[in-house]
């Protein structure tokens, strides 16, 4: 809408007329609220179910069939509910966004008297120059730069350069291991003194107080230390860009704030974690270092050995999702396939993990195991019944009469399943989503069904590639994780105790930087305790 104009300044006034008050208050512009869309939406779907059952009052209507064409939408409703009642018995304090109670874990009278402990900012970085992205990175990262340790996992291009000449600690690795091996390379040339180890991606921004964060940073690690935890998940958000990230900005709040805070102890790290520098040790000595699914990996071996791992959202960081459905399809693509060679793989240490808590058995052997992979099928086939019913919708709606009467063929179960899920995405976005994203999230709940639906075919595609891996050396499609199937050989399993290539050893060890001080000098081997 344009701005009423100003008739103060620009008509006289008649005979009479009683003049404009000098002190009152200009007009503001209505603006139209984010959540016209979803209520219009209802609207329509309102109207739409009517029309539907007016007009299929001679169909058959089967109620099986309504079952599993809903059986996605009964079951996130039902994990939804479940979840929203479990984060609740967590934590003692309403409105601070943690899966367990911090202040029994670590009181605060501790906190304030114990100094935070010296930890490591650590990250692998490949290529970051010829891609664009070294000079943002160093921008992002600048303010914690005496924090920071890097390594360079087979960089072909100016990286190393550039970062030293900058002042950046920055080992250099020349094969390309990708990032759970180059993390463990890097974490033995640590010095001895970092207990802590935060492990970052280099496209994620750590969000200061004033960007959303309810605690600095600082904050944050001593808390963590004093909780005596393996590892500490802080939440992840999409950074807003386009139509795409707005669906993956909700998706990713509800995976967070929903998801993994429902989880209490034994929840799950994601690609920026905070860890014990000896649990992170403990757990890439066992890591079949593949870079599928590498966090859902670490959090298994870390709960088995009866490790806690817990969720505090206290602190934000962003990140760049996918911005188009390309490389969206391949990210999916690469973790589905890494959650069931996973699954697979550490079987046992699921076994073990879910005799801790009766809700622990239910996230890592009823919806992960069986809803989200021994499901699969009925998932795919209630999508079908779902696409049938949309089609039919539209065939009756304009009485083109293309499609059959059948009990398959009916738009009343796609209608139900719109209903029901608009209702939960509204619930989830007064209840989950944080006050400041509503506004940017809202437009896409109505269309969330949709959405969580395209799913099936990443994760069909996901799932054969294990299959076709398995059976025949070889995978449908190369999603961007992996490129070629020679990497695979790279991140086969290998024995604890096994050596790894020194760092660049023409070049020797590297000065000491400015700020770095006498007692933690930059080193390429470890020296024996």
């Amino acid at each position: 809408m344009n701005a009423l104009p100003d008739f103060r300044a620009s008509a006289p006034l008649r005979s009479g007329a009683t003049p404009l008050r000098p002190n009152r208050a200009p007009l503001r512009r209505r603006r139209i609220s984010p959540l016209l869309t979803p209520l219009a939406a209802c609207a329509l779907l309102a109207g739409w179910i009517a029309l539907s059952a007016f007009g299929d009052q001679a169909r058959t209507f089967s109620l099986l069939i309504a079952l599993l064409a809903n059986f996605v939408v009964y079951t996130d409703a039902v994990d939804l509910l479940l979840r929203l009642y479990a984060r609740r018995r967590h934590t003692s304090s309403r409105g601070v966004e943690l899966s367990i109670d911090l202040a029994a874990a670590a009181p605060s009278a501790v906190q304030r008297l114990v100094p935070t402990r010296p930890y490591a900012i650590i990250a692998s970085i490949h290529n970051l120059d010829s891609r664009g992205e070294l000079d943002a990175f160093m921008e992002t990262m600048g303010r914690y730069r005496e924090r920071v340790w890097l390594i360079s996992d087979g960089s072909t291009d100016q990286t190393v350069r550039r970062l030293r000449q900058a002042g950046w600690r920055c080992f250099e690795e020349t094969v390309n291991r990708r990032k759970p091996a180059a993390l463990r390379r890097l974490l033995e040339q640590l010095p001895l003194h970092l207990e802590t180890v935060m492990v970052i991606d280099p496209d994620c921004r750590i969000r200061l107080c004033s960007e959303g964060s309810d605690v600095d940073l600082e904050r944050y690690i001593g808390d963590f230390q004093a909780s005596g935890a393996a590892a500490v998940c802080p939440r992840l958000m999409i950074e807003p860009d386009g139509f795409l990230t707005r669906f993956q900005a909700f998706e990713y709040a509800l995976g967070f704030r929903m998801g993994r805070r429902s989880l209490a102890d034994f929840s799950i790290t994601s690609g920026v974690s905070l860890y014990r520098r000896d649990a992170l040790e403990f757990a890439l000595s066992r890591h079949s270092l593949s870079v599928y699914a590498e966090d859902l990996e670490n959090a298994l071996i870390l709960l088995s050995a009866g490790e806690r791992v817990y969720y505090d959202g206290r602190l934000l960081v962003s990140t760049e999702g996918p911005g188009t459905w390309r490389r969206w399809f391949s990210q999916r693509v690469g973790w589905y396939y890494g959650l069931l060679k996973v699954y697979t793989e550490r079987i046992a240490e699921i076994g073990r993990i879910r005799r801790r808590a009766p809700f622990a058995a239910y996230h890592y052997l009823i919806y992960m195991g069986l809803l989200t992979l021994g499901l699969h099928l009925v998932k795919v086939a209630a999508t079908g019944v779902l696409l049938v019913s949309l089609i039919a919708g539209f065939d009756h709606l304009f009485a083109a009469g293309a499609l059959p009467d059948s009990n398959w063929i009916n738009p009343l179960y796609f209608a139900m399943a719109v209903g029901c899920y608009l209702t939960l995405g509204i619930i989830a976005l007064f209840t989950i989503v944080p006050e400041s994203e509503r506004a940017y999230v809202a437009p896409i709940v109505p269309l969330y069904l949709l959405y969580t639906l395209i799913h099936v075919v990443p994760m069909s595609v996901g799932f054969a590639n294990w299959f076709t891996k398995k059976l025949w050396g070889r995978r449908l499609y190369h999603d961007h994780y992996e490129p070629g199937e020679r990497r695979d050989a790279i991140h086969s399993p290998a024995p604890a105790s096994t050596e790894t290539q020194p760092l660049n050893p023409s070049q020797g060890a590297l000065p000491p930087l400015p700020h770095i001080s006498a007692g933690a000098p930059l080193r390429l081997q470890r020296p024996a305790p």
